[in-house]
């Protein structure tokens, strides 16, 4: 059995060596890709349905990190192609009251095509101060005196 020395007790010396714990994380996990292919083929058609709605490129990516780019290769046809919003089914029965959820849902869906529909001005090409918009309102007020000191 160890002594402490006088004025020690139980803390240890700052220029004592902590412990080292290890924080490295392995780049994939190794995963049967047979079996995870044969998986996917199985999947459920609401499972399906439910990765083909979430599986954006991002998800993808974090999934190849995880797992390995042979198993994004196997969820490749699966999913959108571009970026997505995910939006909580409260906020949108809440924006869209109906008796269901899913007629909130399709309440919204019609709102946005109908906005989508809408002839809404494109920004000007001119880059910024470009050319005014030919549906703009004429406003008919004059410019102000320039500031003193300025020509």
């Amino acid at each position: 059995m160890a002594m402490t020395p006088p004025n020690m007790g139980m803390m240890a010396k700052p220029e004592m060596e902590a412990k080292q714990i290890n924080t490295e994380m392995p780049t994939s996990v190794n995963v049967n890709l047979e079996q995870f292919q044969n998986a996917v083929t199985n999947l459920s058609a609401e499972s399906m349905q439910t990765l083909d709605q979430h599986l954006t490129p991002g998800v993808k990516q974090a999934i190849g990190e995880l797992f390995g780019s042979e198993v994004v290769g196997v969820l490749k046809d699966i999913g959108p192609t571009e970026p997505t919003i995910n939006i909580p089914v409260s906020v949108v029965s809440q924006a869209y009251p109906a008796k269901t959820i899913e007629e909130s849902i399709q309440m919204m869906g019609q709102d946005f095509a109908s906005k989508g529909q809408q002839n809404i001005p494109s920004t000007p090409q001119g880059g910024l101060g470009g050319d005014p918009m030919m549906d703009s309102p004429q406003t008919n007020v004059p410019p102000g005196p320039m500031p003193t000191g300025m020509v």
